[in-house]
């Protein structure tokens, strides 16, 4: 029996700071025993067992610690995160377990933002809109009061919404209206500086503030109202006595080669634009009206098409074309897996075994058992099952395509070798005195390799071996495991009496046979 005792039920740690749980580990059991330490339940990124492992006698206690550690995130949410700490015997299976409770405390951070920064009131147009972007850069959610206001109380402000919730690294944007409270015809312009201020519901210290500025403008100043007069005669007179004919000075695309579906923009500058004018994208299309002398438009043609401008005004019509060259949008690459492996597939339970893969054209991913991945960032995979288990990887590509992988690990008893012979023969098999064979193996997992009667102690996992014994000889190959277990197959190599018949001179060695290291 394992016997587990914490220091304490509940560990409180404040984001980017550190905390320490002491563990003591008791040996119930009648004989020494190795004692493996294991964290279930939070974040394997949170923890350190600085000793995973201890060994303790018979009836002995021993200590060993964990370091908690949590970044000053927002993805580390404030609250209580309960865990399990295991305490396994590495020779009999038997564990024992305590629950504890690891509380993340809350910090909070905001950041507030000004669109635009400054904006200007008419007297037409007198109401200023603006957008407020709060960002909370804490890890716990922020409830924030919006207000506005000026050193000189002369503006009016308004706001979509004063009161707005902020998820832990979410951000929130609030219309604002910002509105001088006097409106003069005639004058000069003022600017006004003003600060909005967001503070939270739950605590009052807590706030957060941005300045903006408001321009206040006159309808008119006795200067420009008398040049505007002027103008607008000028502008009667030269309009009535001399109509100016519509002038086109240029008409673009932007590209003029892409693929079928990107934007273009065609842009454009007429003088003395006249009404009816537009832009046509060919007969059965819909034409685009051109209402100002300068302006662009963003069309996304799917096949080649000519753009044609009329533009009209003064009393006559002038057109321009423009050619977009568009080639097909090219199909989304399918999904393929080329490479899922295991580091091994041959464990004993608690070992640690990386899963491993490389995939093409994947817009999603999924390694059941464990869950959904990420294409882009995910490579591998560390598990630690404590049964046999089949992973299958299983991969969308952008066209719904799906396509599948999978790598078995064998959880094997702890007496059990891991390492697996998986080919060994002799070439040929029966010789003559005299005549050589060639051993040939191929073994995984092992940590050491060997075949007997002088072979070699200290074999590759892969290689061959040439021989030549005087009578039948069997050479048995021995793979030892990392933890000493082994697994053993023989070979015999039968030898007949010289064959009267073939020559003195034994066969060549096959080409490319050489004594592996050993």
């Amino acid at each position: 029996m394992i016997g587990v005792e914490i220091s304490a039920e509940e560990v409180v740690i404040e984001p980017g700071g550190t905390a320490q749980l002491h563990v003591t580990v008791t040996n119930n059991g009648p004989e020494e025993d190795r004692i493996l330490l294991e964290v279930e339940g939070i974040d394997i990124e949170w923890y350190a067992l600085p000793e995973p492992a201890v060994t303790a006698a018979a009836g002995q206690s021993v200590a060993a610690g964990i370091l908690f550690r949590v970044p000053r995130s927002t993805e580390c949410a404030a609250g209580a995160y309960p865990f399990l700490v295991r305490a396994r015997s590495m020779e009999s299976g038997e564990a024992g377990v305590r629950q504890a409770t690891l509380k993340v405390k809350p910090f909070t951070s905001l950041q507030i933002d000004l669109e635009p920064k400054r904006a200007t009131s008419t007297f037409i147009r007198p109401v200023s809109p603006f957008e407020v972007r709060v960002y909370n850069l804490g890890n716990q959610p922020e409830t924030l009061d919006m207000d506005a206001s000026d050193p000189e109380g002369a503006c009016a402000y308004e706001f979509e919404n004063a009161r707005v919730t902020v998820r832990p690294g979410a951000t929130e944007t609030v219309a604002m209206f910002a509105e001088p409270k006097t409106r003069p015809v005639v004058g000069t312009a003022r600017l006004y500086a003003f600060n909005v201020l967001g503070r939270s519901t739950s605590d009052r210290y807590i706030s957060t503030s941005v300045a903006g500025q408001l321009e206040r403008k006159a309808f008119l100043s006795t200067v420009t109202a008398i040049a505007l007069l002027l103008a607008v005669l000028a502008g009667i007179g030269y309009a009535v006595l001399r109509p100016r004919p519509v002038v086109v000075r240029g008409f673009t695309a932007s590209p003029t080669e892409v693929v079928a579906g990107d934007n273009v923009t065609l842009t454009w500058d007429i003088g003395d634009l006249g009404d009816g004018s537009y832009i046509s994208a060919g007969e059965g299309a819909a034409s685009i009206p051109v209402t100002k002398g300068v302006g662009s438009v963003t069309v996304q043609p799917q096949i080649p098409t000519t753009y044609t401008l009329v533009a009209r005004g003064g009393g006559n019509e002038i057109r321009r074309a423009v050619a977009v060259a568009v080639t097909p949008r090219p199909e989304a690459p399918r999904a393929r897996i080329a490479a899922f492996t295991a580091s091994a597939k041959r464990i004993h339970a608690g070992e640690a075994v990386t899963l491993s893969w490389l995939v093409d054209g994947a817009a999603a991913m999924v390694l059941n058992p464990l869950g959904t991945l990420n294409p882009r960032l995910d490579r591998s995979r560390q598990v630690t099952p404590d049964l046999t288990t089949t992973y299958v990887l299983t991969v969308q590509g952008q066209n719904n395509d799906v396509v599948t992988k999978s790598v078995t690990v064998t959880v094997v008893p702890p007496d059990a070798c891991t390492a697996e012979i998986t080919a060994y023969k002799a070439v040929p098999s029966t010789i003559h005195v005299g005549e050589r064979a060639t051993l040939r193996w191929l073994v995984d997992g092992a940590a050491t390799v060997e075949i007997d009667n002088g072979v070699g102690s200290s074999l590759t996992a892969k290689g061959s071996f040439p021989v030549a014994p005087e009578q039948t000889t069997t050479y048995t190959l021995r793979a030892a495991d990392n933890r000493g277990n082994t697994v053993t197959r023989p070979v015999i190599i039968t030898v007949l009496p010289p064959d009267p018949l073939a020559g003195s001179t034994p066969p060549p060695e096959e080409p490319g046979e050489a004594p592996p290291p050993g």
